[in-house]
């Protein structure tokens, strides 16, 4: 099933050239992603018949290399014969026997209903087809066993660990929201065990964990939650032995609520990439959200999340622009972009401990001070501005995401167009040491036939 039948968004300027979308409408959670075969597979929620949420589908794309994506057909779309109405968030996983599976939350017509977690099957090895089994929900709160969650718990993630498979979501219980925990005791994805609760949060200091997120880096774990503000990551331990996660550290991904609704893909190599959702563009465009660019994820030794870009991105650069080490004390330095209102920059700087030095581009500033990193008025990350200062742009026509030290990101929509030159001040001692920039080349996704 082709999803759009004309592709006029394409040809809007503020389009973003190298962020992943639909070629037209509404996106927004990434879903499902996996790599298989040989192949990056992104599922994403998707009204394909209009710019604003609503009538959720799964999109799908696939891509060899992270940066080159291909669009394919629609991979689930809401059963309206069976009574569903949306096809919520959720994750893929492979089943004991190496096949890809899909579990999301199935959202009816009948507002009574609950909603249920529900599988859906490949027809085809290439992942093009699927098949819902609507009918014979996986995980219902009738039978789960489990307390009496509210209407809405949602967005199933799948982990394994130690060769065991479980299961986290999202859900209302009383006056708290939390994170269930579910277990599959024969790999194949269809029964689950509820095992207990592993997060909560009266609601009124969350409304809910959307979109949790549960995975092992080293020795420790981390939970990444969308609780209706800016994404939240904890680390600790998990202890499978009592069902309980013990929170050590706790931070945000991202320091703007435009970037949302977090998943993640293991690569060959071993690496932990995380997506995420762009949100807060303009409306009335014909197309509306974008996939942010992966990032690399990793813990410091004190525990905390450091994310950069996945390096795949550098084989759109071109147009190498270098900057020289110049004294940033009380002279402003205006370095013009390369390239067409799509860029990559790169500086290292260093100041005084106690000068603020102060970055902008497209409006976004960032204040480099003693108190940490400032983005715009947001509250500072602590610690993250010691020099010297790595600060990492990737700009997008109508989006930027900046990563300052691997530890201080921010992601936003910007007005296009913009004037492509990075404004640097400093209200006392402080130095460029290097800097770099690139223009970055179009990377379209290959149209569905």
């Amino acid at each position: 099933m082709s999803a759009w039948p004309a592709y006029p968004a394409i040809n809007d300027p503020a389009l973003p050239r190298w962020h992943f979308g639909p070629p037209a409408q509404w996106m927004n959670d990434p879903n499902g992603t996996l790599w298989h075969d040989g192949w990056y597979h992104v599922f994403y929620q998707h009204n394909p018949g209009g710019e604003e949420w609503g009538d959720l589908h799964w999109g799908h794309a696939r891509s060899r290399d992270l940066v080159h994506w291909e669009h394919l057909p629609l991979a689930l779309s809401p059963q309206h014969a069976l009574g569903e109405k949306h096809c919520y968030s959720g994750c893929a996983a492979l089943d004991a026997d190496g096949v890809p599976q899909i579990l999301y939350t199935s959202v009816m017509h009948d507002e009574a209903h609950p909603g249920a977690q529900v599988l859906a099957s490949p027809t085809d090895a290439a992942l093009i087809g699927w098949k819902q089994a609507v009918a014979t929900p996986v995980i219902d709160l009738k039978t789960h066993g489990g307390p009496a969650f509210e209407r809405g718990w949602r967005d199933p993630y799948v982990f394994r660990t130690e060769g065991r498979t479980f299961l986290v979501l999202g859900a209302w219980l009383g006056e708290e929201s939390v994170i269930a925990l579910y277990e599959n005791p024969d790999d194949h994805l269809r029964q689950w065990v509820y095992r207990g609760i592993i997060l909560r949060a009266p609601k009124s200091s969350v409304t809910f964990f959307e979109c949790p997120n549960l995975f092992k880096l080293g020795k420790k774990w981390v939970l990444l939650t969308s609780p209706v503000r800016e994404v939240e990551w904890y680390s600790g331990m998990l202890d499978l032995a009592t069902y309980t996660f013990q929170v050590e550290r706790h931070g945000r991904v991202d320091e703007s609520d435009s970037y949302y609704a977090t998943q993640t893909i293991v690569d060959p190599t071993g690496r932990m990439l995380l997506f995420g959702w762009v949100q807060r563009f303009p409306k009335g465009r014909g197309w509306n959200g974008r996939l942010s660019a992966p990032r690399r994820v990793w813990l410091d030794a004190a525990g905390d999340l450091c994310a950069a870009p996945a390096a795949e991105i550098a084989v759109l650069r071109s147009g190498e622009k270098r900057f020289s080490a110049q004294s940033l004390d009380c002279t402003p330095a205006a370095l013009a972009l390369p390239g067409d209102h799509s860029h990559e920059v790169e500086l290292t700087l260093e100041r005084d401990p106690a000068t603020t030095l102060r970055c902008e581009i497209a409006g976004v500033t960032i204040a480099l001070g003693p108190d940490g990193v400032r983005f715009g008025d947001r509250p500072p990350v602590a610690h993250a501005a010691t020099s010297p200062i790595r600060v990492h742009w990737l700009f997008d026509r109508s989006m930027i995401e900046v990563f300052v030290n691997d530890r201080a990101i921010y992601t936003r929509v910007v007005e296009f167009p913009s004037i492509p030159v990075v404004q640097l001040t400093a209200n006392g001692p402080a130095r460029l040491l290097t800097g770099h920039a690139w223009a970055l080349r179009a990377a379209t996704p290959k149209m569905p036939t």
